[in-house]
């Protein structure tokens, strides 16, 4: 099968998946599935800098179950300049002000870092820099310790028995 056939019978496939759930998740599957063939082979990066400790506008796409979904702000966990992918921390949109030790609530921010969300991801899916008042938002000493004891102790593995 040629690569034009194998694509055809793919979309195909996934036409039909689509088509026989009737509701909005199955529409909006179908748009980030567009919108993720458009990044994917859109080999332009953003034209700012992404570094580390910074919030960005970021389209995280459509994902499954309780992934973090849709355009978001994220905090950049760890980049190089060089790199085309960095790990990142998604942000709600506004404070959650749950008790969850793994949500940091920012001080710079009315947003919550999502310890449990960590994620590599493509450069391609950055946006814009997040500004408040025309200014770069990064986080302060305060929220990066919180964040960075709460990213120690969620992702270090436990004791074998």
């Amino acid at each position: 099968m040629n690569s034009n056939s194998k694509i055809h019978s793919l979309l195909s496939d996934t036409e039909n998946i689509l088509l026989s759930i009737d509701n909005s998740e199955a529409e909006e599957f179908a748009e980030w599935t567009n919108e993720k063939a458009t990044l994917k082979f859109n080999t332009n990066l953003p034209k700012f800098h992404i570094t580390n400790n910074y919030i960005y506008w970021c389209n995280l796409g459509n994902n499954i179950g309780s992934e973090q979904n849709k355009i978001r702000p994220v905090l950049v966990v760890k980049t190089s300049k060089n790199s085309p992918i960095c790990t990142v921390l998604p942000l709600t949109t506004e404070r959650l002000k749950d008790t969850r030790w793994y949500h940091i609530d920012l001080e710079v921010l009315s947003s919550t870092v999502l310890i449990e969300q960590l994620r590599n991801i493509s450069k391609l899916r950055f946006i814009n820099p997040y500004r408040k008042k025309g200014k770069l938002i990064r986080i302060n000493s305060n929220d990066w310790n919180k964040i960075n004891t709460a990213l120690t102790s969620y992702y270090s593995m436990t004791k074998l028995k």
